[in-house]
């Protein structure tokens, strides 16, 4: 076995599990040389899913899989499939603050949600129903549902249309939406689940003009070779603006989650709008790349869409920050339509305040609201 090419927390639950009879558990192998490590897993009949834009497999594999699978040279590491979250608190006393910034309002573009699925509330059937597709990563249902609400809220953060009050409007009320449901009723699910949803955006994103995707969870890191960032990167590289939440691990150092660790994507912390200052549940830098969070967003005080009888709910944490700002993306897309995602990165960050300078508790600063709305958008 080739210990060094093995994540240490399989090893040490290898070691616990050693004389016991266990099913075979999906991990993530990282391949060195993808078509050969396939013909290999295709030779000896491994049940496996592909990611080829995330150069690496979801194996399921037993014990005796690890020696054989960690011998070949074409195999580069085995990663652990790790437990993904949304990154959403309700414990917090909120209330919506109209942050709808322009007159563009996110027209002509998409904004995909991987998230709990979407209920197909009002905000998004009327005056235009924005519904472009639903896929459930989970329990494959057709229709459109969300069986936790994390998903529609944070939908209605960027995309609510405020049919039944304006003053509760998203920041892109005219963007067009895909949601993915690849997290379940608790709001948990596994890497491998996220990678799913991360191909179907990489292989479909020019058909559905998918210009920004939206991901309000986390997950621990791996290492520097982490398969939901690297996913996440291949995203960006592929021409989509990502955003990500930095998590709600804070105050504590070095918190920051996957995939909001990759330094290409915009990675998004926790404004309290109530005293200007960075929420202390926001997750904070560095990583092993530099410094993270980018930027941080109101979270504290927003109210948006529920998936209950009432039209509106409460909820914080960076799951709100993270669409406020995809929703300014698709807004700047909508502006100008030709900007790369490296080209809306730059000019997001450039209107931000900082607040107390420590770029690995606010990234750049704030976003400062009223600069952006100057700037004839």
């Amino acid at each position: 076995m080739r210990l060094n090419k093995i994540s240490p927390d399989i090893l040490e639950k290898v070691s616990v599990l050693e004389n016991s009879v266990c099913s075979p558990i999906p991990l993530l192998v990282e391949a060195e040389d993808f078509s050969m490590t396939k013909r290999f897993l295709d030779k000896f009949n491994y049940t496996y899913t592909p990611y080829r834009f995330a150069n690496c497999f979801c194996v399921y594999m037993d014990n005796q899989d690890l020696d054989i699978i960690s011998s070949q040279n074409f195999v580069k590491y085995i990663h652990s499939n790790p437990r993904v979250m949304a990154e959403s608190l309700k414990d917090y006393p909120i209330f919506l603050d109209n942050l709808t910034l322009n007159k563009f309002l996110g027209q002509n573009q998409t904004i995909c949600f991987i998230d709990t699925g979407l209920y197909p509330h009002l905000d998004f059937l009327f005056p235009k129903n924005r519904i472009l597709k639903f896929i459930d990563f989970t329990k494959k249902s057709k229709v459109p549902y969300d069986d936790n609400g994390h998903g529609t809220f944070v939908s209605g953060v960027a995309c609510g249309s405020g049919i039944y009050d304006l003053d509760k409007s998203g920041i892109s009320p005219k963007a067009n939406i895909i949601s993915l449901k690849a997290l379940s009723t608790n709001g948990n699910s596994t890497s491998n689940v996220i990678l799913d949803a991360m191909q179907w955006v990489y292989e479909n994103h020019k058909v559905y003009n998918i210009s920004v995707v939206c991901m309000s969870f986390g997950a621990d890191v791996i290492n520097e070779n982490d398969p939901l960032s690297r996913g996440a990167e291949s995203l960006w590289k592929r021409g989509i603006v990502v955003v990500a939440a930095a998590g709600n691990s804070g105050p504590k150092e070095r918190s920051i989650k996957s995939p909001g660790n990759n330094p290409y994507i915009i990675t998004v912390g926790a404004l309290d709008t109530k005293n200007m200052d960075i929420a202390e549940f926001s997750s904070r830098g560095p990583t092993i790349y530099g410094h993270k969070p980018d930027l941080v967003a109101p979270a504290v005080d927003i109210t948006s869409c529920s998936n209950k009888n009432t039209p509106y709910t409460l909820m914080s944490g960076t799951s709100v920050a993270t669409p406020i700002v995809a929703g300014i993306c698709a807004d700047i897309k909508s502006r100008w339509p030709n900007m790369s995602a490296d080209e809306v990165k730059k000019f997001l960050l450039s209107y931000c305040t900082p607040i107390t300078g420590d770029k690995d508790i606010e990234g750049a600063g704030y976003i400062n609201f009223e600069n952006l709305k100057n700037n004839d958008l």
